[in-house]
């Protein structure tokens, strides 16, 4: 009996069913001829139908069958969920399912949703593996009660102390969702947009398609990912499990669910992503089950593991609900793991996945915001489609703004404003960028100091542009103590992001009146022009006249030549505008430490007339040498007077140096090129490789001058490449970090050629100093000799000096760091090499009378 269904039961299905009842006739299994029948023998009365129809099918079941199995899952096929829970309430019917069924419905789903993530930030539908793509995280969990006052920050009123939380690393997702590590079962995970919250938390869901697996470390019975931006009309938990993750045909009822997770209240980790998304409206509603606001306040689900994403302007406001969350931060990727996540999703082309991340060390703001996997990601799609970033920095950075300003619309999906209103959407962006930039160009331009840190209420002139750059992620909110205060401070995700804003403010300015902006200019002078860098190269990305404004200011400020100089061209290079070429000072003297470097002497070349007795010094890797090319084949570099190439070699196996060979040849043989090869402690190389490039070079007469440096690499690999290289006339020899204790004497295969030895942190001391002596014999054409860093007594210092006035060509010497007093080094130096006079604390260096090529 406890199988059938009860007159009492099928009079209330009558009375709620209505119009339906033949649907579920048919799903019931009755014939057509059957339910014609029924309604010509009580035509009109419909309740009567129904409990005709219901009362013919109960006699047509078997004595075997489970009625409650078949009614409630023919009630749930044709939608009538609501009629199954009335029928639990009211009669106590356990309905069809059990909660092995109900863990199997949420692994199937996770099987569908969580086993991807979006290889695009904002086209949702291309997805790949996250098993193949997930890069851990680096979490920092504060350790409550554990302050320190150490964070100093400039702001509007002065420098304040900032009370800071004591934090530990997190190593592991197992950390992350252990009780014991983290100290509490509810855990809230912050972070700025794009640091990776949302993926973590279906990285966890696809663990728990394995309940057992080691990630969950086999605490939980039940896993239930919620997206909080898709509850827009209840906050009700409960309805959102249904909504988002069991099917739709499900048999479970919403009664059958809640009595399933009470029953497993402490096996069951609840992931809530983004509270600082759900409607503020859908928040504080006050129905529902397991809501939400009842969740953070600790009212509901109180012995369940808890973790609640937000960005980091909402933490306040969970904490207000329920202070005692464990507080976790996501900054993103550590660089070991950026590097990760870059090659993974380069995987059909090492090369170029290794060339990005090559790219990136040598740009240090770029760098930096490459932690952040959102950036990360939209500099990988870049480079993998145009095999380079732009040239232009400024359309990189207005690039990103964008995809941000997009994704907040996509998290909304408001697909329909995007497509319709992309116009629209821009202006509104920019002018919530116009308004965050006027606060970030006060803070660049503070006449106390560069300000990166502002407090809140310094953008009371524009608080909706704050509260949705908030959204967005262009800014976010903190909260911080400094003594008895408390104060909501703004920063930027990275201070580029502020520089970019704050130029976009100032062009806007340009617009409306070039005097305003003409008084902005003339507050950056020699003392801070450098540190403006990334602001003027914005303005001129942004403006053409801001950009020929920014260059003749540039022209006429005194201070460091080449420095000024190398900002004129990146400058010009932002700006797009050949025809301002001519507003730069002709340069007698060129560095380029970067690939921007490289790449703005290439622009500049390719708009004037050649240079004329100019030196060269540029340091390059191998994702460079197309633009090296470029370079040395460019009119302007015609009568160039010398070009030095130090080249880095690159972690991966390949002939790179053969390609270096193949871009010196293009150059004229009257001009002056010297080449040194940096072989530091990651970077592949092979011994016949290396020599056979060497000797090729100088055989070819493709460089006048060779120099080798090595970095903490094994005594081995130096002493058997120098024994490859004895055939080759090596003038530069310079060793970091390697123990040639005992081993000194084995470089003497190449010495007879060096000018200049460079021997630092090389662990020798005094018993080496023979070696080192009979190397050097007297009238050796040795320039410079470096030991700093390692340890000489001051017996070794005088003979080795003393030994030096058989050097006639000797104009430097460094003894930096060799554990002696500097005063000391100094008498001996001027008693013993009277004509090296010192420079700095252990150096020494013959006086110039005219420049030198070296």
């Amino acid at each position: 009996m406890d199988q059938c269904i009860s007159d009492p039961d099928l009079r209330m299905i009558s009375e709620r069913l209505g119009s339906e009842w033949r649907k579920l006739a048919t799903h019931l299994g009755l014939r057509a001829a059957e339910i014609d029948r029924i309604v010509m023998d009580d035509p009109g009365q419909t309740e009567n139908q129904i409990i005709s129809m219901l009362v013919k099918w109960r006699h047509q079941q078997s004595t075997s069958t489970d009625q409650r199995d078949v009614l409630c899952t023919a009630l749930m096929e044709i939608g009538r969920r609501d009629i199954v829970e009335d029928l639990i309430e009211i009669s106590g019917l356990q309905g069809p399912v059990t909660f092995e069924d109900l863990q199997q419905e949420i692994i199937d789903n996770y099987k569908q949703t969580a086993t991807t993530i979006p290889a695009h930030p904002t086209l949702q539908s291309c997805q790949v593996g996250i098993e193949e793509f997930f890069v851990p995280l680096n979490l920092i969990k504060n350790i409550p009660s554990k302050n320190k006052s150490e964070r100093l920050v400039t702001l509007t009123e002065g420098e304040r102390l900032l009370d800071i939380t004591e934090t530990i690393s997190l190593n592991s997702l197992d950390e992350l969702l252990n009780p014991e590590v983290v100290k509490e079962i509810k855990v809230l995970l912050y972070g700025g947009v794009g640091t990776g919250k949302s993926t973590l938390l279906v990285q966890i869901a696809n663990s728990s398609i394995t309940l057992s697996s080691k990630p969950l470390l086999g605490r939980f019975e039940l896993v239930l990912l919620i997206k909080l931006r898709q509850m827009q009309q209840s906050s009700c938990v409960l309805d959102a499990i249904f909504d988002q993750i069991l099917a739709q045909n499900t048999k479970l009822t919403k009664n059958i669910v809640k009595g399933f997770i009470d029953d497993h209240e402490s096996r069951t980790a609840l992931l809530l992503d983004g509270v600082d998304q759900i409607p503020s409206h859908v928040l504080q509603s006050e129905e529902g089950v397991y809501r939400v606001q009842d969740i953070l306040r600790n009212r509901v689900l109180t012995k369940s593991f808890v973790l609640v994403t937000t960005r980091p302007h909402m933490v306040e406001s969970v904490l207000g609900c329920n202070p005692k969350f464990a507080q976790v931060e996501t900054t993103g990727f550590n660089p070991q793991a950026r590097d990760q996540f870059i090659r993974l999703n380069l995987p059909d082309d090492a090369d170029m996945g290794e060339a990005l991340v090559l790219y990136l060390k040598t740009n240090q703001h770029l760098w930096e915001m490459s932690k952040v996997p959102i950036i990360s990601q939209m500099m990988y799609l870049v480079w993998k489609n145009q095999k380079s970033l732009p040239e232009r920095m400024t359309e990189l950075f207005a690039k990103f703004a964008e995809v941000l300003f997009i994704r907040r619309y996509e998290e909304m999906g408001d697909h329909h404003m995007m497509s319709t209103m992309m116009s629209t959407m821009m202006s509104i962006m920019m002018s919530i960028i116009d308004d965050l930039g006027r606060v970030a160009l006060q803070g660049l331009q503070d006449s106390s100091g560069e300000r990166l840190m502002f407090d809140e209420t310094e953008f009371q002139d524009c608080q909706s542009a704050l509260a949705e750059g908030c959204r967005v992620g262009f800014v976010q909110r903190e909260t911080f103590t400094c003594g008895l205060d408390v104060k909501v401070l703004v920063t930027f995700p990275h201070k580029s992001i502020q520089e970019y804003f704050a130029a976009c403010h100032l062009v806007k300015l340009l617009q409306d009146d070039v005097n305003n902006f003409r008084h902005h200019l003339e507050q950056i002078g020699e003392g801070n022009v450098l540190a403006m860098e990334n602001l003027l190269r914005f303005c001129c990305g942004r403006s053409r006249q801001a950009a020929g404004l920014i260059l003749d200011h540039i022209r006429e400020m005194q201070g460091d030549k080449q420095e000024l100089q190398g900002l004129a061209r990146l400058s010009l290079l932002e700006s797009g505008s050949e025809e301002l070429a001519t507003k730069l000072v002709r340069p007698t003297e060129v560095f380029c430490k970067s690939n921007e470097d490289l790449r703005s002497l290439s622009y500049y070349l390719q708009h004037v007339t050649p240079l004329e007795d100019t030196y060269f010094h540029i340091r390059m890797r191998k994702q460079e040498l197309t633009i090296l090319k470029g370079i040395l084949l460019s009119d302007g570099m015609k009568s160039a007077r010398w070009i030095e190439v130090v080249y880095y070699l690159s972690e991966q196996e390949g002939e790179e140096l053969s390609l270096l060979e193949e871009t010196l040849g293009v150059v004229d043989e009257q001009l002056y090129v010297t080449c040194m090869v940096y072989i530091e402690a990651k970077s592949w190389f092979d011994v016949e490789h290396v020599s056979n490039s060497c000797v090729r070079m100088q055989e070819q007469k493709l460089i006048r001058r060779l120099g080798l440096c090595m970095i903490q690499r094994s005594p081995d690999e130096v002493v058997d490449l120098l024994k490859a290289l004895e055939g080759c006339r090596l003038e530069v020899l310079a060793l970091y970090y390697i123990n040639l204790h005992a081993r000194l004497g084995d470089v003497s295969h190449i010495t007879s050629s060096l000018t200049h030895l460079l021997l630092h942190a090389c662990r020798l001391v005094d018993d080496v100093m023979k070696d080192l002596i009979s190397i050097l014999p007297a009238g050796h054409g040795l320039e410079v000799l470096a030991l700093d860093g390692n340890a000489f007594s001051l017996d070794a210092v005088r003979a080795l000096t003393c030994h030096l006035q058989g050097l006639p060509k000797l104009r430097h010497l460094r003894l930096c760091n060799i554990g002696l007093n500097a005063e000391c080094i100094r008498q001996v130096v001027s008693e013993n090499l009277p004509h090296l006079k010192k420079t700095n604390k252990g150096e020494f260096q013959k006086p110039k009378k005219t420049p030198t090529k070296s």
